[in-house]
């Protein structure tokens, strides 16, 4: 794995374990096993790595597969596939790393405007990519849209209740809601 790679799956697990208050880069470095040096040569400043682990997270949610390859399979079967991917990420300690970022980046203008950039061009691109994955289904833009957020935000509902009640709680009774729910309208 590469340096940059490396510092940015470090800093990723400090803010998962630490959180953004107990996030210094002289911890990702050694976490990382790389020097200062190398560190400040791949991100100048401390909010370059933060913004780095975030985007890393939010690539993370990129669907694994082709437009095509999800068509070939019933909606329903669509739909679970895209919850289950969706949920392994939002369900994770990665994702809790993100959180971390975006808490502390509503305090910080210039990392909040690149980062609501950034995020805006990714829903955009998801939002097209969910409307062709289920272009064969009678709904509007507007509503696959409207069911699309409406998942992501039970997703990251759950994934808050994770970190409020510990990792160790079943959540897969609301995840099977949450699918029935979609299939049903969609």
């Amino acid at each position: 794995m590469e340096t940059r790679q490396k510092l940015i799956k470090a800093a990723i697990t400090v803010l998962s374990q630490r959180g953004y208050a107990n996030f210094t880069t002289s911890v990702v470095a050694e976490k990382a096993k790389v020097s200062r040096g190398a560190l400040q040569y791949h991100f100048q400043a401390r909010g370059d790595i933060l913004v780095a682990a975030r985007a890393h997270v939010a690539r993370e949610l990129n669907l694994p597969w082709q437009i095509e390859q999800l068509r070939a399979h019933t909606v329903e079967t669509r739909l679970r596939m895209i919850v289950d991917h969706y949920w392994k990420i939002i369900g994770s300690r990665e994702y809790i790393a993100a959180l971390e970022v975006r808490l502390y980046e509503r305090f910080n203008r210039a990392m909040q405007k690149t980062m609501v950039a950034r995020m805006n061009e990714l829903t955009s691109q998801r939002n097209a990519e969910w409307q062709a994955i289920f272009a064969d289904t009678p709904l509007p833009a507007e509503q696959l849209i409207a069911y699309r957020i409406y998942m992501l935000d039970s997703l990251r509902g759950l994934a808050l209740r994770k970190i409020e009640q510990g990792s160790d709680i079943d959540v897969s009774p609301q995840l099977e809601i949450l699918k029935d729910l979609l299939i049903e309208r969609i």
